[in-house]
């Protein structure tokens, strides 16, 4: 650890501000945070006016020292120089005291920061941008930071706020305007840190990884990687540093962690209230923002908005509660009946497989509500999300609705932790003279639909409903409409002939979010169809028409490796109204070659 020495950084300043040489050393190398005495400072770093290591070492011998006496960052060090001048001997500041060209030794100092500030005998936090302790939101003056002083907003500032024993706040001018200990009220309403924490640290108090996630969510950092490596004291692990990894530094923070860990409030973001379907009441996201299927593990802190209630459950308690909600047996509920401890999490190259208790929808066999440990302070019941099969691997998965089964079991589970590679899938529908006075009415959502007609669908935009109305000259009035889909990386197409008449928008909206809660068992059984074949020529004859004669035939094709599929829309006629299941079969050759025919 690289510390300023007090007395000589102030001497030194008055040697160069006098335009006196000075060979003054002002840094102590190799220092022992556990036994030396120092300050250290937090502060809010402004572009181009920090100092950095080289710069202080050598600022006696530059030829704009002068110029960067007067720099915001070296102000900032000289004022809090003086204020701890007489008081301790030894200053650490983050911007000069590690030398970020060696990349071993700024991991060193991210891994080690909390401890550091933890273990500081007082940290000087300088506001620089505030006269007074905000006790009040004011979006006029800090419109850009929710309202509050900059230093709030910052992910680094989060850990530096609650490891230090000893924490005083000074404002623009350097003139102290409260501590933590006394400002702890005022600062739980800022920060969202319960007051107990801020008061005596986290060794007073175990909280989930949900709720440190939840402080964390609203803040921001430069690097998006710092999002992760911000936390990684809070959450008493370490990791290497990886600048350029991106959202993944996030994941490995998450992984780290449940190698040290069973917390299982690490898959509660945006969780639903305990025995309810609904997002809960305190986070911002409802199901349609939130993406149809994707990996256990968020790639950011924001994920878990609103959890800062969320506490861990012991595992008597949590069985018990469970099978109380449930209506089950408890020991039906644990790994072999073994309801006194928690499974540990296992990182393997299929996911990260844990047993978890668990309930199937009816009417969609691969979609489960799952438990987890943890609850809401308010609710005694254990909280549940949605998991989604797909394969040997389980999704998390929003959307789901409708009754649950019955008897409910434990089951061993393979949890994804990394997202399918995004990519756009293109559906191109064609529809073939077969179409008896049926026309398309339109797309929703309509930002789905191309130029040319086409549907582009993405991961973040995974559904396209198309709704198709009789002409005029149509007497059956009917309505019915292709579904085209995208999630676990799997497209498929479905028809829906069988929702009651309604004016087009409100018909395509209604079909929408019908065929929302069933996307995993579609994708299911698309995959089934097309398991072990590069080309997909395959159709589907739907129920008749409502009041007609007739059925929706769909054609779906297209090659593996390629993202654009074609769907060709028939209404054919059947005597007696009879017409084959929904079930995808091998396309005959004749008809495949109509299909050739007509999108060649």
């Amino acid at each position: 650890m690289r510390l300023i020495k007090v007395k000589e950084f102030l001497a030194r300043n008055r040697q160069i501000q006098q335009q006196v040489d000075t060979q003054i050393q002002i840094f102590a190398d190799d220092c022992d945070d556990t036994v030396t005495k120092y300050c250290i400072l937090s502060h809010r770093w402004i572009a181009r006016q920090e100092v950095d290591l080289k710069q202080m070492t050598d600022l006696a011998k530059l030829d704009n020292a002068h110029e960067i006496l007067h720099w915001q960052g070296y102000q900032k060090i000289l004022k809090a120089c003086a204020a701890a001048n007489g008081l301790f001997e030894y200053l650490w500041a983050d911007t000069c005291c590690i030398d970020r060209r060696s990349s071993s030794e700024l991991s060193e100092a991210i891994n080690s920061m909390f401890r550091w500030y933890k273990n500081s005998a007082r940290c000087y936090t300088y506001l620089h941008d505030t006269s007074d302790f905000p006790t009040e939101p004011d979006f006029t003056a800090f419109g850009n930071s929710n309202g509050w002083p900059e230093w709030f907003s910052r992910g680094w500032t989060l850990q530096e706020l609650i490891a230090p024993n000893d924490l005083q706040f000074f404002n623009k001018d350097w003139k102290e305007i409260g501590d933590k200990r006394s400002r702890a009220t005022e600062l739980m309403k800022i920060t969202g840190v319960p007051v107990r924490v801020l008061r005596n640290g986290l060794s007073s108090y175990r909280p989930s990884f949900a709720e440190v996630m939840s402080w964390a969510a609203e803040r921001r950092t430069t690097f998006v990687e710092d999002q992760a490596y911000s936390l990684i004291g809070l959450l008493n692990i370490n990791i290497p540093m990886l600048y350029g990894e991106g959202k993944k530094a996030f994941q490995r923070l998450q992984l780290e962690f449940m190698r040290m860990s069973n917390d299982q409030s690490v898959f509660a973001w945006r969780a639903d209230k305990a025995g309810s379907t609904e997002v809960a009441e305190c986070t911002e996201y409802t199901n349609e923002e939130m993406s149809w299927t994707s990996a256990v593990l968020p790639d950011g802190p924001m994920a878990f908005s609103g959890c800062y209630d969320i506490v861990q459950m012991e595992p008597q308690e949590f069985y018990r509660l469970l099978s109380i909600m449930w209506e089950s047996d408890a020991k039906a509920l644990a790994v072999d009946g073994e309801c006194n401890t928690l499974p540990p999490f296992t990182v393997t190259n299929l996911g990260i497989r844990i047993p978890l208790p668990l309930r199937p929808y009816y009417g969609c066999p691969s979609v489960f509500r799952v438990a987890l440990a943890c609850r809401r302070r308010s609710n005694m019941m254990p909280l549940t999300i949605d998991l989604a099969a797909f394969g040997p691997i389980h999704y998390r998965y929003s959307g789901a609705d409708g009754p649950i089964q019955p008897f409910p079991r434990n089951q061993k589970l393979h949890l994804a932790y990394k997202d399918e590679t995004p990519h756009d899938i293109i559906f191109k529908l064609v529809e073939t003279t077969a179409v008896h006075n049926f026309r398309r009415r339109l797309v929703f959502p309509s930002e789905t639909r191309s130029e040319d007609g086409s549907l582009r669908l993405s991961s973040t935009n995974p559904l396209a409903i198309v709704v198709y109305a009789a002409n005029a000259s149509n007497a059956s009035n009917a309505l019915f409409a292709v579904a085209c889909g995208y999630c676990f990386g799997q497209d498929w197409v479905h028809v829906i002939c069988d929702e009651p008449r309604n004016k087009p928008l409100l018909y395509a909206t209604q079909i929408y979010k019908r065929t929302w809660r069933r996307g995993a068992e579609y994708a299911r059984l698309m995959a089934e169809a097309c398991s072990g074949k590069t080309v997909q020529p395959y159709y589907v004859k739907h129920g008749h028409l409502l009041g007609t004669t007739w059925a929706v035939r769909v054609a779906c094709g297209g090659r593996e490796k390629s993202s654009d599929r074609i769907v060709t829309v028939d209404v054919v006629e059947f005597p007696g109204g009879r017409c084959k299941t929904l079930t995808w079969e091998p396309m005959v050759p004749k008809v495949l070659l109509k299909l050739i025919s007509l999108v060649s």
